[in-house]
């Protein structure tokens, strides 16, 4: 009668059975042999481009869904195999979006059998290969605590346009210093005072601009449709890849991404919420922005838009999501506004409302807040844009008039603010009147 070897000695076997195919693998020192031979993945000519380019900085400025992270996701394992004891670092604004990364990562190793021998261990934040070689994925947090003091061959800076520019000069630049290794930005541009747009004008980098045209798998319609319901300016920067002046925003590019920052979305047991809620129509979407308060900070937890000219429709999703997660409303008591909050509070929900002498009033308080350092955002791309939409002028009395260009949406920093005003935070309403931007 046969019996099962011990786990700790079946486990030794397994990994010497691995570590013979690994070294039976021959990786291409070709980036192109690499990834269509050995991976699999078959690039476009743009991509190609990107992995078989050797200098040590690389900036790349893209839109959206173009396939840039797969494209750096191929030249990270490229360096990792082809090296032994290497060291990949992949850093983005959030924890979330870093691992989004390194999944891009696992996900080509999982469909190439031949890189699979190669793998020694994966867990939540990196990977690691047979030849000593790891990828880490980290974020950068607001100061760079968490990758000060790493050494690496490789950088890879995600969504660099919002990691604080300190934290890429001081922290991550440094890191290649005595490896002669590379750094790779990529991202879709945001403003011009940011290193990302000095290195991507710089002659020192290796620059590459991506706008959506190049990717052949993006239909022209649906570029259109997103022209029409981003408005012009965010279409620019998300699609053509272009960096576009503030004018005249009211919160500005450096302002939202000092708010942006690496937690936990999850509300805290017990946790007091606030929901600001903007009515949208036929033609604007509906938007929903709720807010944490504690700890003198407003954090963000929650935001969506809906489509729907309906009362009953957007008075049904409010009182569910309300239910589940708790929270009281804010919302303009203007117009239909009146009837939504009638309507909210048959069924129970508690409703705050704003009247029109005080709408202007929340988007000055929430600029103090974000200017305080109180308001804390996980990085959300329609609200970020959103924020930035959102124009202004001072009137001949002296007030300041809030706009946004045809065609641009500032639904959901409405209801960003709306939430602010409703929040423990909020000043008097005296002391808002005298704010100035």
């Amino acid at each position: 009668m046969s019996r099962s070897l011990p786990r700790d000695l079946s486990r030794r076997l397994d990994n010497i059975r691995k570590l013979r195919r690994s070294r039976a693998v021959s990786v291409p020192e070709d980036p192109a042999d690499f990834a269509v031979n050995f991976l699999s993945w078959r690039p476009f000519p743009y991509q190609m481009d990107l992995l078989t380019d050797c200098s040590p900085r690389i900036c790349v400025c893209a839109a959206r869904q173009v396939g840039k992270s797969t494209t750096v996701a191929v030249r990270a394992l490229h360096a990792s195999l082809t090296k032994t004891r290497s060291r990949v670092l992949v850093v983005a604004p959030t924890l979330r979006q870093s691992l989004l990364f390194l999944e891009k990562v696992v996900d080509l190793l999982r469909k190439s059998e031949s890189a699979s021998y190669l793998l020694a261990k994966t867990d939540r934040t990196s990977v690691r290969f047979l030849n000593g070689s790891r990828i880490v994925a980290l974020p950068s947090g607001r100061f760079g605590h968490t990758i000060r003091g790493f050494t690496a061959d490789v950088v890879i800076v995600d969504e660099a346009a919002f990691v604080p520019e300190e934290v890429i000069t001081e922290a991550l630049m440094p890191q290649v210093a005595t490896t002669s290794g590379s750094i790779v930005l990529i991202g879709t541009p945001w403003d011009k005072g940011h290193v990302f747009y000095r290195c991507f004008t710089s002659s020192g980098w290796s620059v590459k601009r991506w706008p959506v045209s190049v990717c052949p798998l993006i239909p022209s319609s649906f570029v259109e449709e997103q022209r029409r319901l981003i408005g012009e300016e965010a279409f620019r920067r998300e699609y053509l890849a272009e960096f576009v002046e503030d004018s005249n925003s009211f919160f500005s590019a450096e302002l939202i991404r000092r708010c942006v920052a690496d937690y936990d979305p999850s509300p805290g047991r017990g946790s007091e919420l606030v929901a600001g809620y903007d009515w949208g129509g036929r033609s604007d979407p509906n938007a929903l922005v709720v807010v944490e308060c504690g700890d003198g900070l407003l954090k963000l937890v929650h935001a969506e838009t809906w489509m729907s000219d309906s009362y009953a429709y957007s008075v049904s999703r409010l009182t569910s999501l309300q239910r589940e997660m708790g929270f009281k409303v804010v919302l303009e008591e203007i117009g239909a506004g009146v009837l939504i909050r009638e309507q909210l509070e048959a069924s129970g929900v508690d409703v705050i409302g704003v009247g029109p002498s005080e709408v202007e009033r929340t988007m000055l308080l929430l600029r103090v807040l974000m200017e305080s350092g109180k308001v804390m955002m996980y990085l959300d791309h329609r609200l970020v844009d959103s924020l930035r939409s959102v124009k202004y002028e001072k009137t001949r009395s002296g007030k300041v008039r809030f706009f946004h260009d045809r065609g641009d949406h500032d639904d959901l920093a409405r209801a960003l603010a709306l939430a602010a005003w409703g929040s423990t935070l909020s000043p008097s309403n005296a002391s808002v009147a005298l704010l100035e931007p």
